[in-house]
């Protein structure tokens, strides 16, 4: 696929207003429209470059390259604009910033209260905001970019909420073994429940070390290094099997939130790996 676009003026936020990653400006809203003059930098019925001081500025052209959907905020109608000039959509919105209000939040596939869960955001948290329908919000949690949908019901103006504590350099491996018996629940982050990379995700963001959101992107994060088969485990490394993750507290023992145990259990790694009836396929070291 080739596209080429060029951008017109985009909408400016009101004073107070606060801006997620990759936006000056937080007013939601169409940032860029397409017209038959998108292309035309020179004068003419599009007007001159003087009067469309943005022509020029966004050009995509060639392949666009594969990213990862959980993460990269756009759809078939509109995009961040981050990503104008790098992937193409009909409308780039602002993100405008809001705040969790409530205890916690289910993060969701799609629209309404059945769709899949895919991640929780807690009170405090940051989401940056895309797109409003039916009483639901489009966007993404400003700590990981993991978009979802969520209910406006749930946001407040981030003046009126404070952000979570900054990261206090705990013990991850110890805020875990806290967790011990907390209940599974898939996309769940220590809300209503937790699943393994949300408990690898948030015991970790307390010692200021961000992973991403799910299981093979925390295995492939550019955080710390991963390890050779040669190389004996330690406290704090991840172990990955096939859509797993867990901590170890030891060479030999595991901490992890699963979903056959039905809760955060701690145990020997050996039985970990022999309930999944699959090899480790990575580790980790991010201490």
């Amino acid at each position: 696929m080739s596209a080429t676009l060029q951008a017109p003026a985009f909408m400016l936020a009101p004073a107070g207003r606060h801006a997620c990653p990759g936006g000056d400006e937080t007013l939601i809203g169409a940032a860029f429209v397409e017209g038959p003059h998108l292309n035309d930098t020179t004068a003419g019925t599009g007007g001159s470059p003087a009067t469309r001081p943005y022509a020029g500025q966004y050009m995509l052209s060639g392949p666009a390259k594969v990213r990862d959907p959980r993460v990269t905020p756009i759809r078939g109608d509109l995009g961040d604009i981050a990503l104008a000039g790098k992937l193409f959509a009909p409308h780039y919105v602002v993100p405008m910033e809001r705040a969790v209000a409530v205890d916690h939040i289910a993060l969701r596939k799609a629209k309404g209260d059945g769709a899949e869960q895919v991640s929780e955001l807690l009170r405090g948290e940051r989401f940056c905001l895309l797109d409003i329908a039916g009483g639901w919000g489009w966007g993404y949690g400003k700590h990981d970019h993991y978009l979802g949908y969520l209910p406006m019901e749930a946001l407040a103006d981030p003046a009126d909420v404070p952000a979570p504590a900054a990261p206090d350099h705990a013990d991850p491996v110890a805020l875990a073994e806290a967790l011990a018996s907390t209940p599974y629940v898939w996309g769940g982050r220590g809300g209503a429940g937790i699943d393994c990379s949300g408990l690898v995700q948030t015991v970790f963001a307390r010692a200021g070390i961000v992973l991403p959101r799910d299981s093979d992107q925390q295995r492939d994060a550019d955080v710390g290094r991963l390890l050779d088969d040669s190389e004996p485990g330690q406290r704090g490394d991840l172990v990955f099997l096939p859509g797993h993750v867990g901590i170890l507290k030891d060479a030999d023992t595991v901490i992890h939130a699963s979903q056959d145990l039905a809760r955060v259990a701690i145990e020997p790694l050996a039985d970990m790996v022999a309930r999944k009836g699959t090899a480790i396929t990575a580790r980790r070291r991010v201490l």
